[in-house]
């Protein structure tokens, strides 16, 4: 659901809701399904594996904590603040208690069609501009996934039907979707 206001980061920070700003308008999700939040998690409990056996110092968040985007862009507005389902913070200066303040390193939205606007729109942009190197879309419904990597200008690259998908950030790494795809 997205509602027309101009909403101030102090505004969505107090909601108990699943709640984001996106260019300055709230963007509430509904319940997530079955399988978004068990994607959501295997797709994170890899990571932390795989980080944890090569001795790496990175964190995995994964929904429900806050991403500052603003001061990443030197915005004062405070018009974006997001809750990816899935991220990976290499810089421990930028965890704080109350989100992260900082690029993350990896970002993954599993969209649903009331949030697939804002994921390869307004949310990829920015998480190009705040200097994310690697960011994907899982889109459980259409069976797709759709990655973006700095390096690469953050040109969209689509795999359709993916039964494992190589992890760019991480040499190798490979996170199994075949129950999702």
């Amino acid at each position: 659901m997205n509602t027309q206001h101009n909403y101030v980061l102090s505004d969505v920070e107090a909601m108990e809701k699943h709640a984001e700003l996106i260019n300055g308008n709230l963007v509430i999700e509904d319940k997530t399904s079955v399988s978004h939040n068990s994607a959501v998690s295997d797709i994170a409990m890899a990571l932390r594996n795989h980080i944890a056996s090569n001795g790496g110092s990175c964190k995995v968040f994964q929904e429900n904590v806050a991403l500052y985007c603003n001061e990443l862009l030197n915005e004062e507005d405070a018009s974006n603040f997001f809750l990816p389902d899935v991220m990976v913070v290499c810089d421990k200066e930028g965890i704080k208690d109350n989100g992260i303040h900082t690029a993350p390193k990896f970002v993954v939205e599993v969209t649903s069609p009331s949030t697939q606007k804002n994921d390869y729109g307004d949310k990829m942009i920015i998480y190009r501009n705040i200097g994310v190197e690697e960011y994907w879309i899982v889109d459980l419904q259409k069976k797709i996934v759709t990655k973006y990597l700095a390096k690469e200008d953050f040109i969209p690259e689509t795999y359709l039907h993916p039964e494992a998908m190589k992890v760019s950030s991480y040499d190798g790494l490979v996170i199994d979707l075949s129950e999702y795809m």
